[in-house]
Formats: structure tokens, sequence, C-alpha cells
């Protein structure tokens, strides 16, 4: 019974923590703003695959200039011929089993191909630049999602706040009501009229919490953050906003938005890449220079040296007229002796080395319009990345504008909002002194109060929508994103 016991135990602890994983409880680790965005810069799987694109820049770029460096070759051929050959040395024609070993090394270099390879640097080195501008940009905009993700939690507490604050006076004015009630001061209708707002507020209380629980998980996702726990926020104080006039107009924050913008910057280098592309399209139809040495070497198993022997005399029969008469004679003929001895290995190759150095240029005469074709083709691109800044441009433009105009009316809205609750606060206030003091009946304090709640929830989310525009505009101009 023991065992089993503790067996039950055990297996309660391991669901009890199953449980606690999966719903988060415990500790929350808490974020700052900073951290929030740092985490989502490292895990955003989007920007480390444009991370590795800027490998693949930097790669292409060493590539194109390695290919200024001479090229070097070696090669090395064994073979062997049976049956009817020609002895590679002497050029006979034998009958006989031939193995043939070759080796040589190659070089050859570019010297002018009308500056291709060193517009092809040039065009690695700009699309280069042009990744990592790209890796910057999304940098930017996941920064503003966390940042947006987080003001939207900051908010999502302060509701909370306010709606607790509603539960707790109204907790208050129920016992109140509940003393007066008893004294006979008001009726038992009034008790029953808090404990329905009561309700009601609790209900937006309820209402205001998930609304946090929504906005955390959102910000988790702009994060990437893959797990289950808890986590929260560190409390930035967000102060109320001025009703200043924003310093800078919408012409100077374009201008500002044209000088940091990494995605215009971008466009820029991609149009310089367009015009060297041009470049490279002429190279097409000029000569090209190289200079070229090569050296090789060969053996053969047939190559032989001829060695001189003793000196031989054959006697030959021969015969001569003379008067008539024909006279026999023998003539010794000398005759030198040869031998044949297999050349060894390493000397064969230091007889037969070779050597070769020379210079040849290719001039492009007709080749199918290939140089037509793409200078065609690359002032066609240059058009296009052309029209893609200028789209970018106005697009910032366009974005620009509609900030600042919603920057303004966002303030007007705040500027309403804080007016409208400052009045409905003393409304409340005197609402709240004639109910206690039993002067007015529970529809008006009711009354009072809703409007005010309304009027509080309206105030913070026209405040956050406020920050958060005037934010916008200067992320158009690079400034610290702080509060």
């Amino acid at each position: 019974m023991n065992y089993r016991l503790l067996f039950i135990l055990f297996l309660g602890s391991l669901a009890a923590t199953a449980q606690t994983k999966l719903s988060g409880a415990g500790s929350p680790k808490t974020y700052s703003l900073y951290e929030c965005i740092d985490y989502a810069l490292e895990h955003n799987i989007t920007l480390r695959q444009s991370e590795l694109a800027i490998e693949s820049s930097s790669i292409r770029l060493k590539q194109s200039k390695a290919a200024v460096l001479p090229s070097l070759n070696g090669q090395v051929n064994a073979n062997t011929n049976f049956g009817r050959n020609i002895d590679p040395f002497s050029n006979d024609v034998v009958t006989s089993t031939i193995g043939t070993n070759s080796l040589g090394a190659g070089a050859n270099m570019l010297l002018y191909n009308g500056y291709r390879l060193k517009n092809t640097i040039i065009r690695s080195e700009l699309d280069l630049e042009a990744a990592r501008l790209d890796v910057e940009t999304q940098k930017n905009n996941i920064s503003l999602n966390v940042a947006v993700s987080y003001l939207n939690v900051l908010s999502s507490e302060d509701m909370i706040e306010v709606a607790n604050q509603n539960v707790i006076v109204t907790k208050l004015q129920l016992d109140r009501t509940d003393k007066l009630v008893k004294a006979g001061a008001l009726p038992e209708t009034n008790i029953f009229n808090l404990n329905a707002q009561l309700a009601n507020d609790e209900l937006q209380l309820v209402n205001a919490q998930n609304g946090y629980q929504s906005n955390i998980l959102t910000l988790k996702q702009n994060m990437n953050l893959q797990n289950y726990d808890a986590i929260s926020i560190e409390r930035v104080e967000v102060p109320n906003p001025s009703m200043q006039v924003y310093p800078e107009t919408p012409e100077e924050v374009y201008e500002a938005a044209l000088n940091y913008l990494p995605e215009i910057k971008s466009s820029i280098m991609r149009e310089k890449m367009a015009e060297v592309n041009i470049q490279i399209a002429k190279a097409a139809g000029l000569p090209s220079i190289s200079a070229n040495v090569s050296w090789g070497s060969s053996y053969s198993t047939i190559a032989k040296n001829i060695v001189p022997g003793a000196t031989v005399y054959n006697p030959i029969a021969v015969s001569a007229e003379f008067e008539g008469q024909t006279i026999p004679f023998v003539v010794n003929f000398p005759e030198q002796s040869v031998t044949r001895e297999s050349i060894p290995y390493f000397n064969q190759l230091n007889n037969n080395q070779n050597l070769n150095i020379g210079v040849s240029m290719q001039i492009p005469i007709f080749n199918g319009y290939n140089k037509k074709y793409q200078m065609q083709s690359a002032q066609i691109q240059r058009r296009q990345s052309e029209l893609t800044t200028e789209n970018a441009k106005v697009g910032i433009r366009q974005n620009i504008d509609q900030a600042y105009i919603n920057m303004l009316n966002a303030s007007k809205s705040y500027s309403a909002n804080s007016v409208q609750v400052n009045a409905l606060q003393r409304a409340f206030e005197a609402a709240d002194a004639s109910y206690n003091a039993g002067a007015s009946n529970y529809v008006d304090y009711n009354l009072a109060k809703t409007n005010l709640d309304r009027a509080l929830a309206n105030q913070i989310q026209s405040k956050y929508d406020y920050i958060f525009k005037i934010k916008i505009l200067d992320f158009y101009q690079n400034k610290p994103l702080e509060f």
C-alpha cells in the first residue's frame, strides 16, 4: 500500500508539473522593450534567411575578385595501345603494344576583356551592400512591430487598472449603500442595482484581462517566442503626451527618411547595379586578350636509344670488267653494329620537355546579336530599377503624409478625451456625493459612472494611439525608440 501510495503521489506530481508548464504558471520572465526587440531579431526566421543571402552575396563577390587571377591547370595521361600503332617518337608504323604517359601544366591569364571582370566586381560589391540594407530594412520592420505589440500590452495593463478601480469603487459604493439601506435611508432596490453594476464591472475586468492575454500572445508571436511559458513586460511609465506641435514638418520628415531608410538606399544600390550591367553588356562586343604558357613532357615504352658497337667487315663478292674479261674479287665492307636500349622514364621526361608561351586575341565579329540583346535587356533593367526607386519614394511620401495626418487626428482625439474625462470626473463626483446623500437616484449615479468609465477607456486608447503615431514619424527620422 505504501508503494502504491508513493506511485500515485508521483503520478500526481508529474501531472501537476505538466499542467503548470501548459498553463504557463509560475514566475513569468520579464522582458524590457529592448530585450523583446533583441530576442525577435535573433530568432526571426525570415531575418536569418536574409542574413544567409548576405553570405551568398559575399561569396559571389569573392568569386568575382578571384576571376581576375591566372588559371593554372595540370594534366597527367596514361595510355596503352595494342596492335598496329604509330610510334609517337619516330612516327614509324609498328605492330606492337605501346604504353605512353604524358604530363603537363598550363596557365592562362586574361589581360583585357572590355573591363567586364572589373565591372562584375563592382556589381557584386553593390549587390552585397544592397543585401545588407535589405536586412536592415527587415530589422526596422521587426523592431517596429515588436514596439507596437509592446505598447498594446501597456495599454491593456492600463485598461485592467481602470477596470479594477471601477470594481473597487463599486464595491465601496455597495458597502455604503448597504449601510444606508439597513439604516432605512435608501430603498433595498439600490442594493440590487449596485450588485448588477458590480457584475458588469467585473465582466469589464475579465474582458480587459482577456485583451491583455491576446496582446501578450501577439507580442510573443512577433518575438517568435516558441514556448508556453508565461511572460511579462517591464513596466514603462509612458507619460501623457505633450500637446505641443510636432517639431518637424512632413517635408522635413520626408527628407530625413530619404537619407536614413535602408530600403531607399538599397533601391539606389540596385539602380547603380543596373548601370554596371549596361557596361558589362557593352564588353560583349569588345576584343579580349589573354596570355598563356604551357609546359609538357611524355614517355613511351617503345622509345629506344641506339648504342653503336664494334665494326664488322662483311665480305661482298663483286666483279669488274677489264679488257673484255670479267675479274671476280671480294670487298670487305665495314658495317658498325648497334644495339637498342630502353630509355629510363625520367630521362624521357627530361628529354621530351616542351614549353609554349603565347598571347591570343579574340575579336567578336558576329555572335547572333548577343551584345545587342544584352544591352537592351540591361537598359530595361535600369528603367525598372529607376521606377522601383521612384515608387519607393512615392510610397514613403504617402506613408509620411498619412502618418502626419493620423498623428494630428490622434492628438485632437486625445485632447478631446482628456477634456471629456476631466468634465465627467467632476460630474461623477457630484453624482456620487448626491447619491450618497440620498438626493439623487441610482439611474443618475449609474449614468455618470458609465460615462466616466467609457471616457477613461477612450482616453487610454487615444493616448497610446497618439504615442504610436508620434513614434511612426520618429521612426522615419531614425530617432531612438524611447518613451
